[in-house]
Formats: C-alpha cells, sequence, structure tokens
C-alpha cells in the first residue's frame, strides 16, 4: 500500500456523510476495514453477485456468526484508531462511519432476525438432513433473505466509497 503523508477526502453514502483532513492513521484505519469487508461474504456478498442475493453455500447460522464477528472487529478498529490521533479540525473520522454502520444497518437487522432465526433452526434442524435444505423451510426466508441483501448492498457502497477515497489496492 502507497504511503500518503496528507489530503482529503469526502465519503457521502445517503445514509453516512464524512468529510475532512486525510492522514496516514486515516488510511490505515479505512485499510483495516476496508479488509473487514471485502473478506467477508456475510457482509458483503459473493464478488460475482452483481445484486448481492445469492446465499448459495451459506449456512445462516454461520453467516449470522460472521456478522457479529464483523461487529466486534469494527469495534476493535474504533478502538485502535481513537479521535485523538486522527488530526482533524472536525474531529470526523471513520469511526462515525463504523459507529452508524453498526447501529444503522447491523444492529437493526441483527436484532430483528438472529433470535427469530436461530429459534426456528434450534427446534427445526434435523441430524441427518441436508441444513441447507432445512435453512430453506424458514418460513419467513424471503424477508429474511432481502433485508440481509439490503444490508450487503449497502456494506458495498461503503467498501467502494472506502477504496476510492483512500486510494486502497482493490481487493476483487
Amino acid at each position: 500500500m502507497a504511503a500518503t503523508k496528507e489530503g482529503s477526502f469526502s465519503l457521502n453514502l445517503g445514509v453516512f456523510k464524512l468529510e475532512g483532513k486525510l492522514s496516514e492513521d486515516d488510511r490505515q484505519c479505512a485499510w483495516e476495514l476496508y479488509t473487514e469487508l471485502a473478506t467477508r461474504v456475510a457482509v458483503v456478498g459473493k464478488p460475482v453477485d452483481k445484486n448481492a442475493i445469492s446465499f448459495d453455500g451459506e449456512l445462516y447460522c454461520d453467516s449470522l456468526d460472521s456478522l457479529y464477528t464483523f461487529s466486534r472487529e469494527c469495534r476493535g478498529i474504533m478502538r485502535k484508531f481513537p479521535v485523538g490521533r486522527i488530526k482533524s479540525s472536525r474531529q470526523d473520522h471513520l469511526g462515525i462511519l463504523i459507529h452508524r454502520m453498526l447501529t444503522d444497518v447491523l444492529r437493526p437487522f441483527l436484532e430483528k432476525w438472529s433470535c427469530r432465526y436461530r429459534a426456528w433452526w434450534t427446534q427445526t434442524k434435523k441430524p441427518d438432513a441436508s441444513p441447507f435444505e432445512v435453512q430453506k423451510q424458514f418460513p419467513d426466508r424471503t424477508e429474511f433473505l432481502a433485508d440481509w441483501t439490503a444490508v450487503r448492498l449497502i456494506m458495498r457502497q461503503v467498501e467502494r466509497k472506502l477504496a476510492q477515497q483512500y486510494k486502497l489496492v482493490p481487493l476483487e
């Protein structure tokens, strides 16, 4: 990754908007967030699936676990790059974006679906049946996956904007 000492950035995703001065700490923070986004199918879907609608090959329980792990990693990034280290007169930095992603996108999705799906899964799974076939029987599957697709599309926007604004090497 090329070193950038200072510059400016503007990140507007409709739901989130940040702008300010760009320092090397900002860029490192952006890279860590970008890496978490780009490497988690549960968060952004499969790269070859342009509409983020394919959940083939995913066990929903495992993917929900990955969303929780993503949240934990994001909080770690916020701790690693505290606002005082990032030089900006407005003190806006990626920690705010991360917080908004977690509180406005991931948390509402997980609160709505995680317990509901896991309770159903625990009662329904059968040791001799394919877990992929069993999960297709979730009564609210269509709405569940539509909501999850919406989360993935927002996260893809964040991933793309981070790469553009911070001039990161694309992982696609």
